[in-house]
């Protein structure tokens, strides 16, 4: 029977043209790379390439046979990831979200309840997080809208309003009952850089305001403390985020629609005990 070594040497003499460089690649002497090769076509009973002096090329069987080597280990290489994500999904709770307010209050949760589980989580676009729920990427997932797929269970977990930090001496400052983002035409904002789903939702509707980009939290957090321009918040970094611990500033809500967002956790239902409760809905 064909080992997968051939496979690996029978691709990669396709890739290099010439047996040398692909016994350099597969990291064997030449000589045993020839013998290999001709223990497969005679196990196969087939002649995969046309041989001349010092050149070898390959025939149309040998294409064929390349073909199909290339499916095997690209199957390979996915039954490798998919067997290696699930034993690290035994031991490790990974959480995919859309934002990372709602993660500021799942994480403390999850960590209480599953205590020496390793928990791991990431900030990623929206549209990568039910297909990498589907394939075991993540155990769990944080999205701003419900998902309704069989086989996965959706919750909603948790909400998040947004809010304009300013110092006291702001001409903002005054606007204590609220502002909308097109009040903030002209302005330049300190912004982090990794925001998730508010981009589309907020920054993207705000074309004519400047945003000085931190993506750095250290420094974003040094630069809220002694700058007079305005920032973002959240009631959910306001609650869990050092870096508004001791601020001069006045926050002020956005009234817009698209500062408030719903967020859900799903899960597949083979791991409906990591699904957390529902929290500020």
């Amino acid at each position: 029977m064909a080992e997968l070594n051939q496979f690996y040497q029978l691709v990669a003499i396709a890739d290099t043209g010439t047996l040398s460089k692909a016994a350099e690649l597969v990291h064997i002497s030449q000589p045993a790379l020839t013998r290999s090769i001709q223990k497969l076509e005679a196990e196969w009973n087939v002649t995969l390439f046309d041989r001349q002096k010092n050149k070898i090329t390959l025939n149309q069987t040998g294409e064929i046979a390349v073909q199909y080597a290339r499916r095997i280990l690209e199957d390979v290489n996915t039954m490798t990831d998919a067997i290696q994500a699930y034993d690290r999904s035994l031991r490790t709770i990974s959480i995919g979200s859309c934002a990372p307010g709602p993660l500021l209050e799942l994480l403390p949760e999850l960590t209480e309840r599953f205590y020496g589980m390793a928990l791991t989580s990431e900030t990623v676009s929206a549209e990568s997080l039910l297909p990498g729920l589907e394939k075991g990427t993540y155990q769990l997932i944080i999205t701003d809208a419900e998902v309704t797929i069989p086989d996965i269970l959706c919750h909603p977990f948790c909400s998040e309003q947004l809010y304009l930090t300013v110092p006291p001496a702001h001409p903002l400052a005054n606007r204590k009952e609220g502002i909308y983002l097109e009040d903030l035409a002209g302005e330049t904002m300190l912004l982090f850089k990794e925001i998730g789903i508010w981009k589309n939702r907020v920054i993207l509707k705000m074309p004519q305001t400047k945003f000085i980009l931190q993506d750095q939290d250290e420094a974003f957090s040094a630069l809220i403390q002694v700058s007079a321009l305005p920032a973002f918040a959240s009631d959910l970094t306001l609650k869990h985020g050092d870096r508004w611990q001791n601020q001069n500033r006045l926050t002020l809500p956005i009234l817009d629609p698209e500062a408030h967002v719903t967020f859900y956790c799903s899960a597949h239902k083979s791991r409906k005990a990591y699904l957390p409760g529902q929290h500020n809905l």
